[in-house]
Formats: C-alpha cells, sequence, structure tokens
C-alpha cells in the first residue's frame, strides 16, 4: 500500500498535524476507499439490474472508483500542508521584520520573539508555540529544532534555521536577520509576477467561457428555436438549467481566481 503515497509522506504527515499515525492513516485511506467504492456499486448494482447490463463490468467500475476515492483522502495531509504554508507566509515578512526592529532596540532575542507572538498576526501564532515551548523549560535551540522540525513553510524554517547558525556561530543576528528578510521579500516578488504571468490566460478563458459564450450561446438558442419551432422549444426549464450552468462557471471561475491570488502581506 506504500507504493501509493510519496516517499515523503511521513514528513509531509507530520508537518501538517493531522491527528492520525502513518499507519492508521493509511488504514484509513484504505477503509474509506472500500466503503466509498461499495456503495456507489450497490447504487450502480440497481442500475445494472434494472437495465439488464453485465454485472462483471461493476468489478471496473469498483476498482475506478475505489482508486480515486482513495487517491483523494491521501491527498489531505498534502492539502492541509498547503494551506498552512499559505496561512503562515501571508504575512511571516511583517513578524521578521518586527522581530529585526526589536533586536534593533536592544531587546533581547527571546523577549524580541515573545514580542512577535504577541501581534495577532497569522505567523505569530507558530512564534507563540515557539515561546511557549521555551516556557516550559525547554532550551531555546531545542525549541527552535522542534519548530523547524513541523514548520510547513520554507521560508519560515529558513529564518529559523538563520536564528539558530547565528546562535551557535556567533555572527550578528541582526545582519543575518536582515538577508533573509531580502530573501523574503524576493520571494514574494516572484509569486506576485508568476500571478501576474497567470492571470492573463484565466482573465482570457473567463471573457470566452463566462461572458462571451454563455451571452452568444443563449442568444443563437433563441434564433435557433425560432427557426425550429416544435423540433426544439426554450421553456423556462431549459433557460433554468442554462442559469445553473453559468453560474457553476462563475462559481468555478471565483475559486480559480481566489487559487492564484499570492497571500502576501507586505
Amino acid at each position: 500500500m506504500s507504493l501509493f503515497f510519496p516517499n515523503n509522506f511521513e514528513e509531509t504527515l507530520k508537518k501538517s498535524q493531522v491527528e492520525y499515525e502513518e499507519t492508521k492513516f493509511k488504514s484509513l485511506c484504505l477503509i474509506f476507499g472500500l466503503i466509498f467504492s461499495a456503495l456507489i456499486n450497490g447504487f450502480l448494482l440497481l442500475i445494472f439490474i434494472r437495465l439488464g447490463l453485465p454485472l462483471y463490468h461493476l468489478v471496473w467500475s469498483f476498482l475506478i472508483v475505489f482508486f480515486f476515492a482513495f487517491k483523494l483522502i491521501s491527498l489531505i495531509p498534502v492539502f492541509t500542508l498547503n494551506s498552512k504554508k499559505a496561512f503562515l507566509e501571508s504575512d511571516l515578512l511583517y513578524s521578521a521584520r518586527h522581530l529585526l526592529l526589536s533586536l534593533e532596540s536592544g531587546i533581547s532575542l527571546i523577549n524580541s520573539l515573545e514580542g512577535v507572538s504577541k501581534l495577532g498576526t497569522n505567523s505569530s501564532k507558530y512564534f507563540k508555540q515557539l515561546v511557549f515551548d521555551i516556557s516550559m523549560g525547554m532550551p531555546l535551540d531545542d525549541a527552535i529544532d522542534k519548530a523547524i522540525e513541523y514548520s510547513p513553510s520554507k521560508l519560515y524554517t529558513n529564518l529559523l534555521e538563520q536564528i539558530e547558525t547565528s546562535m551557535k556561530t556567533g555572527t550578528d543576528l541582526k545582519d543575518t536577520l536582515n538577508n533573509t528578510i531580502e530573501d523574503i521579500t524576493h520571494q514574494h516578488f516572484i509569486e506576485i509576477k508568476e500571478y501576474g504571468k497567470k492571470l492573463n490566460p484565466m482573465s482570457m478563458f473567463y471573457m470566452i467561457i463566462g461572458t462571451i459564450l454563455p451571452s452568444l450561446g443563449t442568444a443563437m438558442l433563441v434564433v435557433a428555436s425560432s427557426f425550429l419551432s416544435g423540433a426544439f422549444i426554450i421553456d423556462l426549464k431549459v433557460l433554468l438549467f442554462i442559469s445553473f450552468l453559468v453560474l457553476v462557471v462563475q462559481l468555478f471561475f471565483i475559486l480559480a481566481f481566489r487559487a492564484l491570488k499570492p497571500a502576501v502581506v507586505s
């Protein structure tokens, strides 16, 4: 069963903090796939019996439904990790700048971390967990290692690694943080540029599929129905069905644009 999961699945599951161990989660994927396939095939069985279709085709439908159901639930840690990553990186730059400003003001590292944890931002929640571990008596190095182990973001991991390296080597932490902030800023600029490149084709598809095609298509159907009266009539049901399709297309593009938008706060 491990062949259906990527090599780094254990690390992804840990960082996503899904409340299941690896073995239990894989068993859950298997059980969910079997139950969902059995339910769908039970429904298909009634249709096959009523239509008189050969029942051996249900074997293929069972395998196909099981594969997709198994794959869907196995991707939950990936989706959760990506969501946590976007949540953390949305204002990580602001928290890093606040940390640097505190250090430049002469505040100690632990007190600066505590100040960042009280900002009330998305990323401050991760700093709050780091400060909590320190307050419970965990050494700063071990607390940083634990935060790196469960970090869903490479940018946050890089920030913590730079802090830990500066502590071990004795280099100036302010200079290190400044370089890290520049890297985060550069990464945000890259994400914004990529968003601009993806936005142009998506806007074109929206104009064609979401605007031009529904309006012209409906108009052409009305004209065609006037010439083919009796063979094809546009009634209220047809118009409601077209409106439903347009609504689905509009919702799809809204979700697509929201998914493309980089969660970046300067």
